[in-house]
């Protein structure tokens, strides 16, 4: 068996229905028909605000209805509980989506292209698929997460807000007003169902129509059916069956006054009680929020506020017979209102709708207006008193107030008092020369002024959830296709740079660029500055470069033409092209580039050819384990070679 408990909470005048389980099919509709719904996670059904068919309902489920135990921010608190825990579990997804995109993207900073050489093209556009899906469930997740954690603030704010006495003073006058239309409702319908008796009292037939059609025009619509099979007519009566109100109901002769008596009576006398219902709702609901009000010492806030203080309204001969002043509803025109005399007798009169005042263009005063002969007019009393002609406000301050002798040593000595500082008695004026503007800090300033790396904040997961976002916006990852483009990994590349035992002060060359893997792998082995200069064929990747390696020389160019377009370098790092045994034309080139006592490390393929024209010239040669450019997309074979420079 089903057990019902309900509740009624005065903080947010709502009703809740608890119920022990499942609610059969006819009572659920009976709870949904009449506004009520359910709140999975508190398990109960809640009304949004009160009605008496809902109090009704719940009085013949529940016996009677309790008062709410928890107060507007204990649910708040609850409910913000609920959000937050919806905001962790997205921001736990967010971050499982972000870290799927690392372990794919973990060397590609946000915002640098895939490069990749042909080979490893396909392979690179299925990464890119798959980083961008998860970048757009990893921000998914975070802007959703995001979205829970504002609802959860915006909860507990809200709850919070209703319960400051401004507001609470604000949500009393308004039920206030609402109690004062129930209240004229109330009135009008007990003046009704006189009215409506007095109809019914009435013998003859012809008068009771006259009064009972004067009665309905004034009580307000009120709209019905009248099928003929419940009231029969014959024409010439109207045969219309919808709706219509009991005006033309008389009117066309489809009932009578009697029978429009005996409708109308017995419907105000049902609206009534509900009515007082409603009435006595909102003064309970007035009795706890003055009570709650007085309890935060807040009761002030409901006396009346005072009236805003009008100019005087005078009585005078306008100089010309008409006064001009600002439209009231276009402030930058005027109008002109013609003057018309009156005794006080005559103005009385006239109808208050058709009758006012209005205010003069200085605001000094308001004169008297009329509605003569369907125009606007002023008035002028000629049995009242004469104020005479307002003065304007220069000529008030002209005849009134004296004007200051000019002292700017005083002026200047009291601005001085009230800033705190010293100032010098005037001088005579002199010509100003102009001021050349202040130089604007160079970047270096600006980069020293900001604070060490210790003391700047932690990176914070949003930022990484933001670069997403702005990637995607951008196109998502983009994949720049370079023919012959290996990049080196970075477990190689740091093997490059310890066998080429770079010092601080070194001149570095890295004649095939690339990705900048060798040159990253040089900066973090050689302690201290480097000049370091990168050459690269492909435009695309030479701007992705110069925008990742700051301080370095990029050169877009093919390295082979370069011949004597640079100068010597201490330490030469490549990993060149293979094909076709591209690798042993370029490391010969780069040779020539060696300063006396420098050293090249080069990365070139393990072939027969290669063998055969390096080897000879390297002081050192190391074949790579198989398989070390698998992650480019290709298994050819390598070596790495050392070739010093000739003699210091």
């Amino acid at each position: 068996m089903t057990t019902y408990s309900a509740t009624y909470s005065p903080d947010d005048n709502k009703l809740r229905l608890y119920a022990s389980q499942r609610l059969d099919a006819e009572t659920y509709a009976r709870v949904e028909a009449l506004g009520f719904k359910w709140a999975p996670k508190q398990e109960l059904f809640v009304k949004p605000s009160w009605s008496p068919a809902a109090e009704d309902l719940l009085i013949e489920l529940c016996g009677e209805i309790g008062d709410e135990d928890t107060s507007l921010v204990d649910r708040a608190e609850q409910r913000a509980e609920r959000f937050e825990d919806y905001s962790e579990k997205r921001m736990a997804d967010a971050e499982r989506a972000r870290k799927a995109v690392a372990e794919i993207a973990d060397n590609i900073p946000f915002g640098r292209p895939i490069l990749v050489g042909h080979h490893s093209e396909k392979h690179a556009r299925r990464d890119k698929e798959k980083i961008d899906a998860g970048m757009r469930k990893a921000v998914q997740m975070w802007r959703t997460s995001q979205y829970w954690t504002g609802r959860a603030a915006g909860a507990l704010a809200h709850a919070k807000y209703k319960e400051l006495p401004e507001v609470r003073a604000r949500r009393i006058k308004t039920i206030e007003a609402e109690k004062r239309k129930v209240e004229r409702s109330k009135a009008n319908a007990e003046k009704q169902i006189k009215a409506w008796q007095i109809v019914a009292g009435i013998n003859d037939a012809e008068k009771q129509r006259a009064v009972g059609l004067t009665v309905a025009n004034a009580g307000g619509y009120w709209s019905m059916s009248f099928p003929l099979a419940d009231y029969p007519r014959d024409p010439p009566a109207s045969q219309y069956e919808g709706p219509m109100g009991l005006w033309s109901a008389i009117d066309g002769n489809v009932i009578t006054a009697a029978q429009a008596a005996a409708i109308a009576i017995p419907g105000y006398e049902r609206a009534i009680p509900h009515q007082d219902r409603w009435i006595e709702h909102f003064e309970n609901r007035l009795a706890y929020e003055r009570a709650m009000l007085d309890e935060a010492g807040a009761s002030g806030l409901l006396a009346p506020k005072p009236r805003r203080e009008l100019p005087p309204l005078l009585n005078y001969r306008a100089p010309g017979g008409e006064i001009t002043t600002t439209n009231m509803y276009d402030r930058g025109r005027t109008t002109t209102y013609p003057q018309v005399d009156m005794t006080k007798a005559e103005y009385a009169r006239i109808n208050k709708d058709y009758k006012g005042a209005r205010w003069s263009a200085d605001k000094s005063h308001r004169f008297r207006t009329a509605m003569v002969k369907h125009s606007l007019v002023a008035v002028y009393l000629t049995d009242s008193k004469d104020h005479g002609q307002p003065q304007s406000p220069a000529e008030f301050v002209r005849e009134n107030v004296a004007t200051p002798d000019a002292d700017l040593d005083a002026a200047l000595s009291l601005v001085s008092e009230i800033m705190g500082e010293p100032q010098e008695t005037a001088e005579p004026a002199a010509t100003l020369a102009p001021v050349a503007p202040a130089p604007r800090p160079v970047l270096v300033d600006a980069l020293d002024s900001l604070p060490a790396t210790a003391d700047l904040p932690a990176a914070s997961p949003t930022a990484d959830f933001e670069a997403m976002r702005a990637m995607l916006k951008g196109g998502g990852v983009q994949v720049v296709v370079a023919p012959q483009l290996f990049p080196t990994s970075p477990e190689l590349a740091a093997e490059v740079a310890e066998l080429a035992d770079i010092r601080p002060g070194h001149r570095i060359l890295e004649p095939s660029a690339g990705t900048g893997a060798l040159i990253e792998a040089a900066r973090v082995h050689g302690a201290g500055s480097l000049d370091i200069v990168a050459i690269e064929i492909n435009h695309q990747v030479a701007q992705t470069l110069g925008r990742s390696q700051q301080g370095v020389t990029i050169i877009n160019a093919d390295f082979m033409d370069m011949a004597g377009a640079v100068d010597k370098f201490d330490r030469i790092i490549m990993n060149p092209p293979f094909e076709r045994g591209a690798d042993i034309q370029h490391i010969e080139h780069a040779r020539k580039f060696l300063k006396p006592g420098g050293r090249l490390v080069a990365i070139c393929a393990n072939g027969p050819r290669q063998r055969d024209k390096l080897m000879p010239i390297a002081s050192e040669w190391r074949d790579l384990p198989a398989g070390s450019f698998k992650h480019a997309g290709t298994s050819v074979n390598t070596a790495l070679l050392v070739i010093e420079g000739p003699p210091g």
